[in-house]
């Protein structure tokens, strides 16, 4: 069970398995342009080696958070960590694209360990009155570590190039483990347990997760748009520098983070979560139709950009708390997290490709426009049935 008194030491030992994650993906950013000179890549094919990371997660996502809930979320944590350890040494020390792909896939594997396993973490080491901050924290995780990782690569590419970035993304993935197994004692209550099929089954048959699920996809396709894509528009578009186009995208990245907080206050002051994710979705599609007008200066322009990320930073709260809260009981935590994050790492998995499929095909970077519109507006119908199912489960609990 959950303890009365939030171990905050314990809750920032597993967001910082998170921030690593975050790290591990947001170090190719920084890295593709370097990686399309150095093994001849096409826009589309660096797309796909984006999407490798992700190839596990959307594939079998709910098994990992099955996995966790049986083996017990601790030990498929540090299973997790020691995999991005491993696949960020293999890719320190590769030479060609193909093992690279594997480097990515193996990372990945940890990755997917990490982001079902860790939410559990919170779960157990936070009390019900802070869980919805300790939440808006967690979800943070990916904007935290991807724009530390872009703002470092500024001045370490130049330096050591991406393989220096490898290796000191892996040796802080090790400080992390270390930093994790410290605080074993606060996670006594992670222990495994054996469900049957049914059980199973009955815990991911909530239309809500499932639906929280869809939301969180469509703002990855949009949010990894912005992402991936960011540092090789300034560059090449632009004319920026890359180590400036680094940073203008560190600062655009991080800024979520506040977003992502002031999503947690939302859910701790019992906002519903439809609404929520209605009212983000309509604001990013103002805002995207904004950054992409014609004649727009690029300094408002890159400004819009930076407010999107906070504005859209609430969706991620609402998702991930959700599918913690939705759960039937703590020990169900990883299998809900497992449902939100496959259908999730779907988006991001199809988005950077799908995003570059267009873009390349009309000969403009204008027509990701419409690949950032269509999410909004299934994210905006999502979140009417996400009202729905929430009203029919608060009012079958009452």
């Amino acid at each position: 069970m959950s303890t009365n008194k939030t171990q905050w030491t314990a809750v920032a030992a597993a967001l910082l398995a998170g921030v690593v994650t975050g790290c591990a993906f947001g170090k190719m950013a920084p890295a593709l342009p370097i990686l399309k000179a150095e093994l001849g890549l096409s826009l589309v094919q660096t797309g796909w080696l984006v999407s490798a990371f992700n190839g596990l997660a959307a594939a079998g996502a709910i098994f990992f958070g099955v996995f966790s809930d049986r083996l017990g979320a601790k030990r498929f944590c540090v299973f997790g960590l020691c995999c991005l350890i491993a696949g960020g040494l293999l890719g320190a020390v590769t030479s060609g694209p193909t093992l690279l792909v594997l480097s990515r896939l193996v990372e990945g594997l940890g990755f997917m360990s990490v982001i079902v396993s860790a939410p559990a973490l919170i779960n157990l080491a936070s009390a019900p009155a802070q869980r919805g901050i300790a939440f808006g924290m967690w979800s943070s995780y990916m904007p935290f570590g991807a724009g530390l990782v872009l703002a470092s690569s500024s001045f370490l590419l130049p330096i050591w190039g991406w393989r220096g970035v490898w290796v000191v993304v892996m040796l802080a993935t090790v400080a992390c483990l270390l930093f994790l197994l410290s605080q074993s004692a606060h996670y006594v209550s992670a222990v495994g347990t054996k469900r049957s099929f049914a059980d199973i089954r009955a815990s991911l048959s909530r239309p809500a997760v499932w639906l929280l699920g869809l939301a969180f996809a469509m703002y990855t396709i949009q949010n990894h748009a912005i992402f991936v894509w960011l540092p090789t528009y300034l560059i090449e578009e632009r004319g920026i520098s890359p180590s400036n186009a680094m940073l203008l995208t560190a600062l655009s990245i991080t800024v979520n983070c506040f977003g992502n907080v002031f999503g947690g206050w939302l859910i701790q002051r019992n906002v519903p979560r439809g609404k929520i994710v209605g009212v983000t979705f309509c604001l990013t599609a103002i805002l995207f139709t904004l950054i992409f007008a014609a004649n727009l200066p690029d300094g408002l322009r890159y400004a819009l950009v930076v407010v999107y990320n906070v504005v859209c930073g609430p969706i991620p709260a609402a998702a991930l708390s959700g599918a913690a809260k939705y759960a039937r009981s703590p020990s169900e935590v990883g299998a809900t997290q497992g449902l939100v994050v496959q259908i999730t790492q779907c988006g991001i998995f199809f988005g950077p490709p799908i995003t570059a499929a267009v873009v390349t095909a009309a000969g403009s970077w204008n027509a990701a426009l419409w690949v950032l519109l269509t999410a909004s507006t299934i994210g905006l119908i999502t979140s009417i049935f996400i009202s729905r199912a929430e009203k029919r489960m608060f009012a079958a609990q009452a």
